[in-house]
């Protein structure tokens, strides 16, 4: 049985697995003569990103039987989804008004008292 075939025979599985992660995370199975024969590559997108991880047909295979190697399937999955997520972190506020805050801060933090130093004439009774 080729790759191609174990792929196809565990179509239904690979899908489950995928859901259970994330609903709306797309998936597909890419062919490439790049990845060596027992592996396969899988692309992932979810809302405009886009990532590809690379599983293990035998991995595929029993995880059908197998609830430890249908978890690690899933967290292979879930690891490349979560960072696929990470890296698009949105500055909100923006880098002038952080550099004005900023400065704000330390200039304030100079003049403030300090709310240790005790107050001349010694402790009040």
């Amino acid at each position: 049985m080729t790759g191609r075939e174990g792929i196809k025979e565990n179509e239904g599985l690979l899908r489950e697995i995928v859901r259970s992660i994330d609903k709306n995370l797309d998936y597909t199975v890419i062919d490439s003569p790049e990845i060596q024969a027992p592996r396969f590559a899988l692309h992932l997108s979810l809302r405009g990103r886009d990532a590809t991880v690379s599983l293990s047909i035998d991995d595929l295979r029993s995880a059908a039987g197998d609830a430890v190697r249908r978890n690690a399937v899933r967290q292979k999955i879930k690891h490349t989804r979560d960072h696929m997520m990470d890296d698009h972190i949105v500055d909100v506020v923006g880098k002038k008004i952080t550099r004005m805050l900023k400065e704000s801060g330390t200039s304030e933090e100079a003049t403030k008292r300090s709310f240790f130093r005790r107050s001349p004439g010694g402790p009040r009774r």
